[in-house]
């Protein structure tokens, strides 16, 4: 089966395209370049100050995933695209020259319903964050800021028009601890998002055909990468580190939509 990662390949999305990858280790990978996409982010003290809490986090989650460079599998295939070209005419030609049977984002741009048609089975995207009830940016964020303990995890689902909005393949829920902070939770959800989408890889290509979840029963919310702003973000740190943000335990739970009947794991 041809398989074609779009991921900015970051940290924590690296233990899902890692995952793919022992999957199928000749899979494309292609890593948008945003050099002169991005608007120009705002001056002022508490822009700077949320870029530097941005870079704290960041660095926190990459010292902790240091065991997963030890035995990660090498991108034998990996091109960088420029971002803004992806869902040009050109972009669009490339990707069919790759000819997918399976596209799959994971951190990466918004794409064209053009380059949505391309693959033959399915394009689907790993989200971080439980849809529909938090779509868009920094969700699992979102779910651990509104204490809504019960949807904190990620979604594997189609892509389709909108912002997490297509058909759900499955929905990961992490074990919490008391203990538990923003980083642990991000690796917890990258490791079940990866281990469940090995199986459906494993599913679909054993059923060569489109497999087709569950519609997204309603809305939800769409929050935006502006909406976490330096206050918000200082809160959640300074409510780690005194305790205040205990996480209740819970156990780990899959909802899986492999089959035309909801399949459901508990750990």
């Amino acid at each position: 089966m041809k398989i074609v990662i779009i991921s900015e390949c970051k940290a924590r999305e690296m233990i899902v395209v890692n995952s793919i990858l022992k999957f199928q280790p000749r899979a494309v990978v292609i890593q948008p370049k945003f050099t002169g996409v991005r608007p120009k982010k705002k001056r002022g003290f508490y822009s700077l100050a949320n870029r530097v809490l941005g870079r704290i986090r960041y660095q926190a989650l990459k010292s902790r995933l240091g065991e997963y460079r030890q035995d990660s599998p090498s991108i034998l295939n990996r091109v960088p695209y420029d971002a803004k070209e992806l869902n040009s005419p050109e972009g669009a030609e490339f990707l069919r020259r790759l000819s997918p049977d399976l596209l799959i984002t994971c951190r990466a741009p918004l794409l064209s319903n053009e380059i949505l048609r391309i693959p033959r089975l399915a394009a689907i995207n790993i989200h971080y964050g439980i849809a529909p009830e938090y779509r868009g940016n920094d969700t699992l964020f979102w779910a651990m800021h509104n204490r809504d303990y019960r949807n904190i995890g990620g979604t594997i689902h189609h892509i389709s028009p909108g912002v997490d909005t297509g058909n759900i393949i499955a929905r990961v829920f992490p074990a919490l601890l008391p203990g538990d902070d923003e980083t642990s939770i991000d690796i917890k959800t990258s490791e079940l998002l990866a281990k469940t989408l090995d199986q459906y890889l494993e599913k679909i290509s054993n059923a060569k055909q489109l497999i087709p979840g569950v519609p997204q029963a309603k809305k939800g919310n769409n929050y935006r990468a502006a909406e976490r702003t330096f206050g918000k973000s200082l809160r959640m740190m300074f409510q780690n580190l005194v305790g205040y943000q205990a996480f209740p335990s819970q156990e780990e739970i899959v909802e899986t939509y492999f089959e035309e009947e909801s399949i459901s794991i508990f750990a």
